[in-house]
């Protein structure tokens, strides 16, 4: 759940950049460049940012804009290299802009350079110690270093100067979520849905952690919810059939398998999950292809042994002993495990 406030490059739309006191002057010039991501694709935000930057004609502070927004668009498609080359030309002709600070940090955070990102982000924090975004984006790099007390103790902090800042509901919810606290991120995840009700990975996320603690129907609930709003989203597929194989609640989780599987045909880990679900249901011929789909893609998988194993020895074929004997030596408690799933 990757990283939503990355891919939001820290929250920031181009109308933050342009009430910046750095931008006060008319974008007019700008053309397409000018425009927010949600109007303009990003390649061509890069082609009419490079026009700007180019043309000789536009004020120094309009270049440095053009710098960053290129450098958004850079770092939207993928091209981080060449995203950093725009932010740093823009902090060196403006160190004092707390968005290329930002944006510079999430191109940072994406490349796993969590130091440097960090860096940024406490760079524009002394530009404006209020800015609420920084403090949330800070609290994701310090929990993609695993330090989690830090990350919560950031989101905290963005969220008493921005109570509405989903992002970091959602992501001290992780980070909760992680350290144990499964009612703590179930109600930061319930926050988030408050100010978003239509945030897909919120449902989906609290989902997850209410099927980990035996709550099957809240869990059903949600990834119904995700699937309304998100009708392509495997995760949420894959969740919801997880989830009704657990509960027994079978053919509907059978019917959640499929969709899944259409979504994600070779995915061993969604054929992995149908065949359990079809294991449970006792539908072993089923359960056998899943598994052996499964093994073709990755042949030490435990739980794909052990199930295909099992629905042979169901159907009283002694080679199962054979599946049986190699998952428990890759996973010593793989029989436990599917022991409290249901399956004996």
């Amino acid at each position: 759940m990757v990283c939503r406030a990355l891919r939001r490059l820290a929250g920031l739309t181009f109308a933050a950049f342009i009430a910046a006191p750095a931008f006060a002057q008319s974008p007019a010039e700008l053309g397409w460049c000018a425009n927010d991501a949600a109007v303009a694709t990003p390649a061509l935000q890069i082609e009419d940012c490079t026009r700007v930057i180019q043309s000789g004609k536009a004020s120094p502070a309009n270049v440095v804009l053009a710098l960053i927004i290129r450098g958004r668009a850079y770092d939207a498609v993928g091209a981080y290299a060449e995203a950093l080359k725009d932010l740093d030309t823009a902090i060196q002709a403006a160190p004092n802009n707390a968005p290329a600070l930002l944006a510079r940090g999430a191109v940072r955070g994406k490349r796993r350079e969590f130091d440097l990102a960090i860096a940024d982000y406490d760079a524009a924090l002394k530009i404006d110690p209020k800015l609420a975004t920084a403090i949330s984006d800070r609290g994701l790099a310090y929990a993609s270093k695993g330090d989690f007390g830090r990350a919560i103790a950031d989101y905290t902090q963005a969220l008493q100067i921005d109570p509405k800042l989903a992002i970091a509901f959602y992501n001290r919810a992780n980070a909760r979520a992680t350290t144990g606290d499964a009612r703590g991120a179930m109600g930061d995840l319930s926050e988030a849905l408050q100010l978003d009700p239509k945030y897909v990975n919120a449902y989906i996320h609290r989902a997850n952690i209410e099927t980990s603690i035996g709550g099957y129907a809240g869990a059903i609930a949600d990834y119904g919810e995700a699937i309304k709003l998100a009708p392509g989203e495997a995760t949420a597929w894959i969740g919801r059939c997880w989830t009704r194989a657990l509960a027994g609640e079978l053919p509907a989780g059978l019917s959640d398998c499929n969709e899944m599987v259409k979504l994600r045909p070779n995915d061993p880990y969604a054929l992995v999950i149908r065949g359990f679900a079809r294991l449970k249901a006792g539908q072993f011929d089923g359960a056998i292809a899943d598994y052996s789909a499964a093994l073709k893609h990755d042949a030490k998988n435990a739980s794909a042994l052990y199930g295909r194993g099992t629905a042979e020895l169901k159907k009283h074929n002694p080679r199962g002993n054979a599946d049986v004997t190699a998952a428990k030596a890759i996973k010593a408690d793989i029989a436990e495990e599917f022991a409290r799933y249901g399956v004996k």
